[in-house]
């Protein structure tokens, strides 16, 4: 990230490569920063930025990220998809 605000993640690919990396990085217990922290900066990173018809998908992501993390229940409530992301994009 350079600047003040994150890069767009604008195609899938970007997204992926993205959520493949942080992926990698809770499996093996490699997390160098509070899990919050983390968290909280691949929503910034990730969902803030991609494109309307990708968010369900880093959503679910995301949320199976914090789940493994310990931190479920802590989705805010901003973050949260107006409905439930569709059921095909509820694991990888």
């Amino acid at each position: 990230m350079h600047g003040p605000y994150p890069a767009r993640m604008d195609t899938l690919a970007d997204i992926r490569a993205v959520l493949a990396a942080a992926g990698e990085r809770i499996e093996r217990g490699a997390l160098r920063e509070e899990p919050r922290a983390f968290m909280d900066r691949l929503w910034r990173q990730v969902y803030d930025t991609a494109p309307d018809d990708l968010q369900p998908y880093v959503w679910a992501r995301l949320a199976d990220f914090s789940a493994q993390l310990g931190l479920v229940g802590e989705l805010s409530a901003h973050r949260s998809p107006v409905r439930a992301p569709p059921e095909v994009f509820a694991r990888r």
